[in-house]
This record gives C-alpha cells, sequence and structure tokens, in this order.
C-alpha cells in the first residue's frame, strides 16, 4: 500500500534509514531502541521501496545530535542530499536527526529543495506542505528544548552535589578518591607520591619550570601519568618528564587540598566545526572549596608558585623572567628608561649587554638602548652590598614581628566575632527547637531567624578564610642571619656562590633597575621593594677595570687629580696598560668616563656645594685679581689646597669668609689695622698676617674712606712679633 505522499520520483531514488543513539551506555544497554530504529527498514518497505534500495546510516553511534560536525553519519547524509539520491530520510523521531535548530532547519531546506519526504513513526511529512513543514519545525523546536531540560537537570544536579564537594571529578595523577570518606586523598602508590611531592619540593628551590625538567632529566626520573581503560578503570604508566606535565601539576589546585569544578567550558563555533575548551578566571569557577581534602602543598604555597610561574613568562611586560644562566645579574630586571620595555642580555664577543632593541629587531630601527652588563652589575652588586648589613636584618625582623602582632591582632578580632556569631546562631536554634511545633507561625519565624544567623556565620567563616594571614616561621636564628650578612661580602665573592644565587639574592630587594642613557654615562635608577629608589651612573666607555671607575669616582669627590693619583699609586692599582698613575691620566680617565669631582673647571662635571672654589671665582667674589687671591692665600689670609706649582689653586669657601673679606663686616672696637702694625712695629705684612694665623686670630676687610684695608680681630692678649 502506498503512501499518498510517495511519488514514483520518491520510489525511483534511495530511501536512508538514520539511526543514532547519544552515548556509549545507551548503545550498550538501550538494546529496544537499537531494535526499534533498525526495523524502519520495514516501515519503508511497506511504503514502497524494495530492501536493495534501502541504505542504513548508522555511523553516529554514542554521539549527541547537538552538533553536526562531529556526525560522519549525518554528513554523509547531507552529501547523499545535495546528490539528489535520497527519496525519504527515516528517523525513530527528529530529535534522532538533530538537536539544534541550525542543523534541522538546513536539513528541511535541503529537503524542501530537492523534494525529499522525511518519516518518523507518526507518518510521513512533505517540505513542499506547508502544514509538513510548519510541524517538522515544531518537532524540532521540542528536540531542542528537550535536549536543555535534560542537560540542565544532569548541570544541576552536578553542580549541586560539587558545592558538597562530593561529585567525584577526575583527578590528577597522585590523587585517589576515598571511598570511605568521599573525599580526594593522596596516591596510596608511594612511587607516585614520592614522585609528585619532589616535583613541588624542586619548584621550591629551583622557582624555575625548566630548572625542575633539567634536573629531573639530569638524574634520569621519570613522572607518573595515568590513563582510562574502558573496563579496568585508572591505570598508572611512567615516562620521562617534559615542561607541560610539570607544569599541569604546580598550577592544578587539587594539589593544594582544594576542590574545584567548573574550570573549564566548551565553545562550539558551528561554521568552522570546531569546539574549543576555555579556560575560566578562577573568580568565575563554580565551586572552589579550600581545605577540602589533604594536600601536597598548603595553598599559600599554591598561590606563591602561581605568583613565580606568571612572573617567570617573558611574554608578559610585568613580569622579570626566571633566572637563567650567565654572568648578567641584573637579567629580567633591567627596564629602559626611554620606552620602558624590558632590556634583554645580547652578547658581543663574549661580554654580555643589556639591550633595548625591540624596535631594531622588528622595524630595523636604530638600538634604543644598551649599557655594558658587567658595569652595571659592579655597581649595582656594591650598591647591594653596602645597603644589607646588620642593622637592616634588625629593620627587617622588627617589621616582620610588628606585622605578626598585627596579623595575631586581627586575627583575634575575627575570631571573637565568630564567636559572637556561633553564639547567636545555637541560641537561635535553642529557641527554635523550644517551641510547640504545632505553634507554626512562631516556629516558621524562629526558624527564619535561624537559618539567617547560619547564614551570617558561613558567610563570616568564608570571609575570614579567605583574607587570613599564613603564619610561619623562621628557618635561621637570629645570630645565624647576622653572622651572614656580617660576613656577606666573602661569601658573595666565594667560589661556590653561584650566579644564579647572586641573581636570587638581588629579586629579593630590587624590583627593578631602570637605565637612561645621557651622554656618556648611563644613568641608573634602583628601585627597591617598599619604594625607595637610588641613583648610579655607569660609564659607556670604560677601558679599565668597574673597580678603579668606582674607587677613582670615590676619591674624587674629596680629592684632586694629583692626590687621586698618589693614593691609587699607593693601593698598587695601575693604569689598562699597567702603567703608574699619574694626575694628567686621572683627568683623562675622570673626562673620558664623565666622572664628576670636587677640583674640576669643568662646569659639566663640576660636584656642587664642596666648600671650595677656584681662585678665579675667589677673585670674582671679592672684586679682586687672581694675583690677589694667590698672594692672599701665601699670606695665610686665605686657605684652600694647591698640589704644587703651577697647579690650580682652589680656595676654601663659606659664607663667614665672605662676610670678613668683602667688606660687609660690622667694626669691632678691638679690631687693629694692619698698616698701623707695619708701621710701628716696622714689619711687612706678610709677618703681620702669620702672626694673626699663628694666634688664632680672626682677619678682617673693612671699608675706610674709599678703599678696602686689612684688621686683625684679636682672639687673646698677644704681644705682636718683633
Amino acid at each position: 500500500m502506498t503512501h499518498p505522499k510517495v511519488k514514483t520520483t520518491h520510489l525511483d531514488r534511495t530511501a536512508v534509514i538514520y539511526v543514532r543513539q547519544s552515548s556509549p551506555q545507551q548503545v550498550e544497554l538501550h538494546l529496544e531502541s537499537q531494535r526499534r530504529q533498525y526495523q524502519l527498514v520495514e516501515l519503508v518497505q511497506k511504503l514502497g521501496w524494495s530492501e536493495a534500495q534501502c541504505e542504513v546510516i548508522d555511523d553516529d553511534q554514542a554521539i549527541s545530535g547537538s552538533q553536526s560536525y562531529n556526525r560522519p553519519g549525518y554528513q554523509r547524509l547531507v552529501s547523499m542530499l545535495a546528490l539528489q539520491d535520497v527519496g525519504i530520510i527515516v528517523g525513530l523521531e527528529v530529535a534522532r536527526l538533530a538537536r539544534n535548530s541550525l542543523d534541522w532547519y538546513q536539513l528541511l531546506e535541503l529537503a524542501a529543495v530537492f523534494n525529499v519526504l522525511v518519516a518518523d513513526e507518526d507518518g510521513v511529512y512533505d517540505l513542499n506542505d506547508f502544514n509538513d513543514r510548519v510541524l517538522l519545525g515544531l518537532k524540532g523546536m521540542f528536540a531542542e528544548i528537550e535536549l536543555y531540560h535534560i542537560r540542565a537537570r544532569l548541570v544541576g544536579g552536578r553542580l549541586n552535589k560539587a558545592q558538597r564537594g562530593e561529585f567525584r571529578v577526575r583527578l590528577p595523577v597522585g590523587m585517589d578518591w576515598d571511598d570511605i570518606t568521599d573525599k580526594p586523598r593522596l596516591a596510596v602508590d608511594q612511587s607516585v607520591h614520592d614522585a609528585i611531592a619532589l616535583v613541588f619540593r624542586l619548584f621550591r628551590q629551583l622557582r624555575s619550570l625548566r630548572g625542575v625538567l633539567h634536573y629531573l632529566k639530569r638524574e634520569g626520573l621519570e613522572l607518573p601519568y595515568q590513563r582510562q581503560q574502558r573496563g579496568v578503570g585508572r591505570i598508572i604508566r611512567w615516562r620521562r618528564p617534559y615542561y607541560d606535565a610539570i607544569r599541569s601539576i604546580l598550577t592544578n589546585p587539587v594539589y593544594a587540598g582544594v576542590y574545584c569544578f567548573g574550570k573549564r567550558e566548551r565553545r562550539v563555533n558551528p561554521i568552522e566545526q570546531t569546539v574549543h575548551v576555555h579556560h575560566r578566571p578562577r573568580e568565575e569557577w563554580d565551586v572552589f572549596l579550600p581545605d577540602n581534602h589533604p594536600g601536597y602543598i598548603t595553598l599559600a604555597e599554591f598561590e606563591e608558585n602561581q605568583r613565580i610561574i606568571a612572573n617567570n613568562a617573558y611574554q608578559f611586560p610585568q613580569s622579570q623572567g626566571a633566572t637563567r644562566r650567565g654572568p648578567a645579574l641584573l637579567q629580567g630586571l633591567v627596564v629602559c628608561q626611554h620606552c620602558g620595555h624590558n632590556m634583554r642580555v645580547r652578547y658581543s664577543n663574549g661580554e654580555p649587554y643589556y639591550t633595548c632593541d625591540l624596535a631594531h629587531r622588528r622595524y630595523g630601527e636604530a638600538i634604543c638602548n644598551q649599557a655594558s652588563a658587567k658595569r652595571v652589575d659592579a655597581l649595582v652588586e656594591e650598591l647591594f652590598l653596602s645597603v644589607v648589613n646588620a642593622g637592616t636584618l634588625e629593620v627587617s625582623l622588627a617589621q616582620d614581628e610588628q606585622l605578626r602582632q598585627e596579623a595575631q591582632a586581627v586575627d583575634r578580632g575575627w575570631q571573637q566575632k565568630l564567636q559572637r556569631l556561633e553564639y547567636e546562631a545555637n541560641l537561635a536554634r535553642r529557641r527554635y527547637e523550644a517551641v510547640d511545633p504545632d505553634h507554626r507561625l512562631v516556629a516558621q519565624t524562629l526558624e527564619t531567624e535561624w537559618n539567617q544567623k547560619l547564614l551570617a556565620l558561613a558567610d563570616t567563616r568564608k570571609t575570614y578564610e579567605a583574607q587570613r594571614t599564613t603564619a610561619y616561621q623562621l628557618a635561621s636564628t637570629l645570630e645565624q642571619m647576622q653572622d651572614v650578612v656580617t660576613h656577606l661580602r666573602d661569601y658573595w665573592f666565594a667560589d661556590h656562590i653561584t650566579a644564579q644565587d647572586k641573581k636570587e639574592l638581588l629579586r629579593c630587594l630590587i624590583e627593578q633597575v631602570v637605565l637612561e642613557s645621557r651622554g656618556k654615562v648611563i644613568r641608573a635608577h634602583v628601585q627597591w621593594y617598599g619604594g625607595a629608589t637610588s641613583e648610579l651612573d655607569v660609564p659607556k666607555y670604560l677601558f679599565s677595570s668597574p673597580h678603579i671607575y668606582h674607587r677613582i669616582g670615590e676619591l674624587a669627590r674629596e680629592h684632586t687629580d694629583h692626590k687621586i693619583a698618589e693614593l691609587l699609586n699607593q693601593e698598587g692599582l695601575t693604569t689598562v696598560k699597567g702603567k703608574r698613575w699619574t694626575p694628567h691620566h686621572v683627568m683623562d680617565f675622570r673626562r673620558s668616563n664623565a666622572i664628576p669631582s670636587g677640583f674640576t673647571t669643568n662646569a659639566d662635571l663640576r660636584i656642587p656645594d664642596t666648600g671650595y672654589i677656584t681662585s678665579a671665582e675667589a677673585a670674582q667674589q671679592l672684586g679682586v685679581n687672581v694675583t690677589s687671591i694667590q698672594k692672599w692665600y701665601k699670606w695665610g689670609i686665605l686657605f684652600g689646597r694647591q698640589d704644587g706649582p703651577g697647579m690650580p689653586l682652589w680656595i676654601a669657601w663659606n659664607e663667614d669668609v665672605m662676610l670678613r673679606l668683602n667688606g660687609g663686616a660690622t667694626p669691632d672696637p678691638r679690631m687693629v689695622s694692619v698698616r698701623s702694625l707695619c708701621i710701628d712695629r716696622g714689619q711687612r705684612p706678610d709677618a703681620i698676617f702669620a702672626w694673626a694665623g699663628e694666634h688664632g686670630h680672626q682677619i678682617y676687610r673693612l671699608r675706610r674712606a674709599s678703599a678696602l684695608r686689612f684688621f686683625i680681630l684679636p682672639h687673646e692678649v698677644s704681644t705682636p712679633p718683633e
């Protein structure tokens, strides 16, 4: 008996019976559904198709109908439709064909264009008939709604169970489910337990993922991994360590005793026919239960590990990167002042340089900034060793003790608040239990109050657990740390201290070093943790050791070039060519390396406020010529420095000298004129000035009529020289 909607054009083409079940469990257990779907062949034969014209597509067994890109059988069906090989499509119900509107309406559109019938247990439908098209559209919509409700019930049940920490998620290797407590526990296999614990212990020491990887590889150690085998369960296998495996261990909060659920979500792109697994940020996780079960590390240590891993990542602008091999001690800490980019370490002829060349490498522009790593490191090392001392340690310990006391005070406040809320909740419970259950109006009010108290207690306890400070103890005594700090310089330059150890120590105090190019020098702004800053000038072109550069810069603040050369020779230091230092060598070295000095005529390199000025500057201040200044220096009226005949004369200068010799001082009746002393005693002025200097008398220069004359203010009663 032929159905009225079945035409000869339909019977000339193939009848496709589409068979699908949604999951492996349905394929294994729901056998009656399979039989019913395969029996649709008989329905097609009753409609007029021969057995040879019937084609069963059952390639999509155990695959959900929510999407079509992962169903090869459905894709083959669509291809047959486009080739006009199909006369009728038969399914047990429309939900077998598709459970989303995009695939369902696409299938209906193709069936209408190519005059293909659709049939299920309820009847045969012609897509060119408006009523049949509307009916199938409604059936497809209800199939999608049914899928939504099924998923909503399943997801809601899982989430409700996960909020209690009882939903059995897949645990990472090294963690097992405890059938008694129904919570995760550490691995029963001691070898697996020790391997996972070793990874955390190594990272605590090395503070680098690749450092852990290289250690495990060097020692020939393997890491466990797990596989799910059908019918057997989880199987533990071992393989050589690799980077992603170590990272997955260190970044999984389950190892820190945290039960978490909803960390990832699937995002389906029906156009590209792809599925992307998106990792959600922690604040968007559905469940996060700390201290839910025993862990390999504490939650505080896990958080610190995440901070270290993020800081080691070079792709983030704010990250320092992990400490790596190489002599550059400030690697990862150096920032360019001009553009703000991190400066990488580049080697030229085996020598390390801090270089800001991002624009140079990307766009071929000029190198933005560059400095010798040896020179910068040497000066920063010296600054670091001078900053860290016993006083610094005592201040740090005092601050640490103060923070401990503050944390204990805050914790006591939270504990008292929790005790108060617990008392109020227990009081509300006793009130509820004491009321007559039949008096529902009163019992309902008391029950509501009890629930409110319990919610307030739970919220407060959650807030307290999130903000409380983890207690810790120092691993060394104060005496041991003081001994290390006292001999830090000896330890620092010892052979057994590696460059990587020094890098870790520098990172404990130094947040970053900003380098700024200033002519012949590089200005280094050292930013310490806590907000303090220090500044250093590093020469760009240094033809000597950093120690000599630093030593000359230190001496130049208080000594002339002649005295500096003398002190350097006494210390056994030589020039780069192995020669003795001369004042000319010192002057050339300072000018070449832009070292400022308190005794230089170069205004750009002059250190202000040293208490000395040149003889020319003194002459200008007093309104005399340079010859008079030199004569007054010989007579003892002025004091200063002159390394030898023909060398520059530096005059000690302050406001008192200016006041006494510029004629602006207030006259004193005790003052005696130098001119009258010379006439009365028949002595030269230089003898009178020498006598005044020997006995500590003050020499003044006062205005008399139109001229300035010298006067002596006696310090005590003395007899003028004979």
